[in-house]
């Protein structure tokens, strides 16, 4: 179910047993590591991070997340789509103190910020409407997941 499209590589995963930011973003960046995408030192960097630069969205009905690390310690280029059937809490984006339940989480591995702007545009539009993160939420598998982020969420070959 994986691709490649424009030497990206993109995946979903389904969380089922999270309960945490830090479980969350350690289990999506033990994948990426295995798989070679990441280095040893992006877990630590993100959760590092995610600290100090909090990446949760307000979107309703629950939040969206995408957790990053430096450009440096990104192998190849990757983003990976979670959906963790607990809500996970997470710090609002841009409200030093404010967190939000967050139920889906991008992981996003690119190289170059504009990169990184370009994917959160697309992941902000998709996520903007209720009814499409009620339905990306509510997914029964892992297939429909992807498929919804692969056709309705990343940017086309147009872009």
């Amino acid at each position: 179910m994986e691709s490649t499209a424009e030497s990206i590589y993109y995946d979903a995963v389904i969380l089922e047993d999270m309960n945490s930011k830090e479980e969350i973003i350690s289990c999506l960046a033990n994948y990426l590591q295995q798989k070679g995408y990441v280095n040893e030192q992006y877990q630590a960097a993100t959760l590092e991070r995610e600290l100090e630069y909090p990446t949760g969205l307000p979107t309703k009905p629950i939040g969206v997340a995408v957790p990053h690390s430096k450009t440096e310690n990104v192998i190849r280029p990757a983003i990976v789509m979670a959906i963790s059937r607990k809500l996970v809490e997470f710090g609002e984006m841009g409200n030093a103190g404010a967190s939000l339940q967050v139920g889906i989480v991008f992981m996003l591995a690119l190289q170059g910020e504009n990169r990184h702007l370009n994917f959160l545009k697309h992941i902000i539009n998709f996520c903007k409407q209720e009814s499409n993160v009620t339905r990306l939420y509510q997914v029964p598998a892992r297939e429909e997941a992807y498929r919804i982020f692969q056709e309705e969420i990343l940017p086309g070959p147009r872009e």
